[in-house]
């Protein structure tokens, strides 16, 4: 029977009643269109996924055999240069090894590339030599031992004007300079924030008088050569604080002897009376740079001259009483914990060397404090131990 039906036998009743697509084949089977062609598609689509998978299936077969045979040769390879020449064999150059010479060996750590299908290829890491190591690891290598030191510290502590201070000390900067800063810094009505400005570097960070992101500087003491990472105090950047910390092997912890600003950035987190809890930043960032890492620190007491009387004794050891326990509780041992009274501004207890601009300052601090100077303190880290043996690592930050 016809698929179509005839229309010229149909009466104009019957070519308006309930037609519809379907048809009878020649078995007497009755098909509908529309059912027809859903089967079709959902038969295409099954087929097509059928052969997708068996693809997929056939290249991830041809990738593992190709890497099983890549490690095979790398196995190879190494088990043929870590075997010794036998005597009298020929060597590769065409020639007779003599006695019982061996090729150089090379150190090399095979990957297992059949677990990283990501590679096509995983080329062995060569290690350092065994006489370049044995000279890195030597204390007669003349190389100066190198210290990532991070600076932290509530903010207006005065941690900016004690790095600039440090770096004056150590003639990293000149007068000259300090007196540019100066002049301009007075012109906008912040005279005492020219040291900070050999950190403060950006516009925004001067006008503000608020470190915003990390300063990175360099410093070379006797014993030691300091990346120095001036971290900014406010809470708002937070993260920035983080990601200097990151890369520290110590820490300088800058605390404002001053009634008031040292209880606020040791403040235990009380309600500051918005509903919010308030935490002072010097103890967040001794948590958080324990946390991160920095096993080591010193304690900068500064703006010891502004305390009531100046340079107090007891004032200098009441807060030193409070940031030791705190630290101590956060993981950091007493031993590696030094506390040095200071001021960023004037100098006083900087170094013994140099004229000083607060010579009364220094008499006032000496009847009691016979102690280190800070960079003193600083010269005396434990150095950072080293893995030279290990691949390279490096963090990368500030990524956008």
């Amino acid at each position: 029977m016809s698929r179509h039906r005839n229309l010229h036998n149909l009466d104009e009743d019957d070519y308006y009643d309930d037609y519809d697509d379907g048809y009878y084949d020649e078995d007497g089977e009755y098909y509908d269109d529309d059912e027809y062609y859903a089967e079709q598609v959902k038969k295409e689509k099954e087929r097509k996924a059928k052969e997708e998978a068996a693809k997929k299936a056939k290249a991830n077969q041809i990738k593992q055999q190709k890497l099983q045979e890549q490690k095979k040769q790398l196995e190879k390879k190494t088990s043929q240069t870590a075997a010794p020449a036998k005597k009298g064999s020929v060597s590769s150059g065409g020639g007779i090894s003599v006695g019982s010479v061996q090729p150089p060996k090379k150190n090399v750590v095979v990957s297992d590339i059949s677990n990283n299908p990501n590679n096509d290829l995983n080329d062995p890491i060569p290690s350092l030599p065994q006489n370049v190591l044995k000279e890195l690891k030597s204390d007669n290598n003349g190389i100066r031992s190198h210290l990532s030191l991070v600076i932290l510290g509530h903010v207006d502590a005065g941690k900016s004007t004690l790095t600039g201070r440090l770096m004056l000390s150590l003639n990293h900067v000149s007068q000259r300079q300090l007196q540019k800063y100066q002049k301009a810094a007075t012109t906008i009505g912040k005279s005492s924030f020219a040291l900070a400005w050999f950190c403060d570097e950006d516009e925004s960070e001067r006008e503000r008088g608020v470190t915003i992101d990390i300063a990175t500087k360099f410093v070379r003491t006797e014993n030691f050569d300091f990346t120095v990472l001036d971290a900014p105090g406010h809470k708002d950047f937070i993260p920035n604080m983080i990601s200097g910390t990151a890369s520290a092997d110590a820490g300088l912890l800058v605390v404002a002897a001053t009634t008031g600003e040292f209880e606020a950035g040791f403040a235990r987190g009380d309600d500051d009376g918005d509903g919010s809890r308030f935490v002072g930043q010097t103890r967040e960032h001794i948590v958080l740079s324990r946390g991160l890492g920095v096993t080591q620190i010193v304690v900068a007491v500064n703006k010891l001259d502004a305390a009531d009387p100046a340079w107090s004794k007891a004032r200098f050891e009441h807060i030193q009483g409070l940031v030791l326990d705190f630290l101590k509780q956060n993981g950091f041992k007493e031993k590696r914990i030094k506390f040095v009274p200071v001021s960023g501004l004037t100098g006083v207890n900087m170094t013994r060397e140099g004229k000083l601009e607060d010579e009364e300052g220094m008499k006032l601090l000496r009847k009691w404090y016979n102690g280190p100077t800070l960079i003193e303190a600083l010269d005396g880290f434990v150095p950072a131990k080293r893995d030279f043996e290990k691949p390279l690592r490096s963090i990368v930050t500030d990524v956008s």
